[in-house]
């Protein structure tokens, strides 16, 4: 589940080319053979649910065997690490994670694909070879329900949402055509395929949106109630709906749907080589930052040659998807998978895997077969610090978030190296899950926006009021947690705001007007 994501400072540095601070905490978590985690979300008791993919049987943290080739694996962690509940879900094949979140009323939604018969938790004939797969539990961990679908081919589901409605937006890909419960035309070999389903899982409606050849990978963001933004990998030119043409082997195609899947606007980003999509986001001036991974040089739209074989190539977008800033980041190697987050002073921060060594952006060594590479970027996309780390294998890039009093941040990875370098929690399966804690700081370039609109008190323990100096109305005013989600929506014609029956600690309260969205931190004591 994507929202956007607006968060404070992480670093401790005033200069360029600074490295960024130490892990202060870390834990391991996996069973006897590969446990990758996928995503995580968060309760509103502080609580957070983990989502990952296994194929191990019971044995050291897991409690469950493994009930075919591979199962979704699902924990909830305390603020301490510690695991509360898990749940190993599957049928007798693979069943294979994809997407989570925690919506309003506390459920939780898992999505995926899987190819099990009835069996296990999968009680339904499938429809074709793979079936996009999404399962529900209550914020205890039991199952409510699991169901798959799909036509006669191979379908996925990749990303998910909860809409203003309180229905649920499922996105993944499709090479079906109307068959089993898909009710929309494929365009291509392979389609987006849209859901719109009730807190049920019953279809709503669907859409497929594709051209002639392979459009896959959804990932979804929500600007605003009943507005998409949609980043996915494309290989298909000007045919069936899309409408620009392409520029290299694959690329990125940006869309702008309504909740009724209506494309509104639509633009294709590369060069004449790969670009793939890793992250998006939408930042406090409503512009869209958008992170690639780019294998190509100077062509197409992109402006910069790759520095190594694999580049991050970050965009700042308006709401047409035009280009107003982009940069290409990497060394002499792999850099790859990005995940991004923004802070309120314009800072952004990525997570990314790397096999590359010291160049101009990267200031260490490659440690171990992949590692994990964190770097700030400055408004303008300079870089402000950078750290690398690893152990002697491969550790993967999943998210990275701030805690909700601002203080630490998280990373979240999975490992197979040992406990060696960075990492001090051996590995007790071949893959495991790795989170670790790093030191953060609210004092870096905090440059202050202007902004028409007066929040006070802040901190608060219960009541804020809004004064809206601005000529234009607010259309909503909604309070999201430090993950991003929406907890609550208020009228937006109400100046005094009730937050009394939250628990302390430091959330984004986000005004959207015709012009645009304002965030501002608030801090509950």
């Amino acid at each position: 589940m994507k929202y956007f994501y607006l968060l404070s400072s992480i670093l401790l540095f005033s200069n360029a080319f600074a490295q960024i601070g130490t892990i202060s905490n870390q834990y391991c978590i996996g069973g006897s053979d590969q446990d990758r985690p996928v995503e995580e979300a968060f309760l509103n008791n502080g609580n957070r649910i983990v989502l990952m993919t296994s194929n191990s049987m019971a044995g050291f943290d897991k409690l469950e065997n493994s009930r075919g080739v591979n199962d979704f694996w699902l924990l909830c962690l305390n603020a301490n690490d510690e695991i509360l509940w898990q749940r190993t879900i599957g049928g007798n094949c693979v069943d294979e994670p994809f997407g989570l979140m925690v919506t309003a009323d506390q459920s939780i939604y898992a999505c995926g694909t899987t190819c099990s018969s009835p069996s296990g938790e999968q009680t339904y004939e499938l429809f074709g070879s793979w079936d996009a797969w999404l399962i529900k539990l209550k914020p205890t961990g039991d199952l409510i329900w699991a169901k798959n679908y799909g036509g006669t081919e191979s379908d996925y589901f990749m990303d998910l949402t909860e809409l203003s409605s309180g229905n649920i937006l499922v996105a993944g890909q499709s090479k079906s055509g109307i068959s089993g419960n898909k009710t929309s035309i494929n365009y291509g070999q392979e389609d987006i395929w849209i859901l719109k389903l009730d807190p049920n899982g019953e279809i709503l409606t669907d859409a497929s949106i594709g051209g002639s050849d392979i459009d896959q990978e959804p990932m979804i963001i929500q600007p605003a109630p009943n507005q998409l933004k949609i980043a996915a990998m494309t290989y298909s030119g000007i045919s069936g709906l899309k409408t620009d043409s392409d520029f290299g082997i694959g690329d990125i195609w940006m869309l702008d749907l309504d909740t009724n899947f209506n494309i509104i606007h639509q633009k294709t980003f590369g060069g004449s080589n790969e670009d793939k999509p890793t992250d998006l986001l939408w930042n406090e001036q409503g512009k869209l930052i958008l992170l690639a991974e780019s294998s190509s040089n100077q062509s197409g739209n992109k402006t910069e040659n790759n520095y190594g074989l694999i580049d991050n190539w970050i965009l700042k977008l308006d709401a047409n998807f035009e280009i107003e800033q982009q940069k290409t980041i990497g060394s002499e190697g792999y850099d790859f998978n990005g995940k991004l987050i923004e802070y309120p002073n314009g800072n952004l921060c990525v997570l990314a895997n790397s096999t590359s060594d010291i160049n101009v952006f990267k200031t260490e060594p490659n440690i171990g077969e992949t590692d994990l590479w964190l770097y700030t970027l400055n408004p303008n996309f300079n870089l402000i610090a950078d750290k690398t780390i690893g152990t002697n294998r491969t550790e993967h890039a999943i998210s990275l978030r701030l805690n909700p009093n601002a203080s630490e941040l998280h990373v979240l990875a999975w490992s197979n190296g040992d406990a060696v370098n960075d990492k001090t929690c051996p590995t007790k399966g071949d893959h495991d899950y790795w989170g670790f804690q790093m030191n953060a700081s609210l004092d870096l370039n905090n440059t202050q926006i202007d902004k028409p609109i007066s929040i006070y008190p802040n901190p608060t323990s219960d009541f804020i009021t809004i004064e809206n100096n601005d000529a234009e109305p607010f259309l909503s005013i909604e309070l999201l947690d430090y993950a991003g989600k929406r907890i609550k929506s208020f009228n937006p014609s109400n100046t005094s705001v009730n937050l009394s029956d939250l628990a302390p600690g430091v959330y984004l309260l986000r005004m959207t007007t015709a012009e645009g969205n304002f965030c501002e931190k608030i801090r509950l004591e």
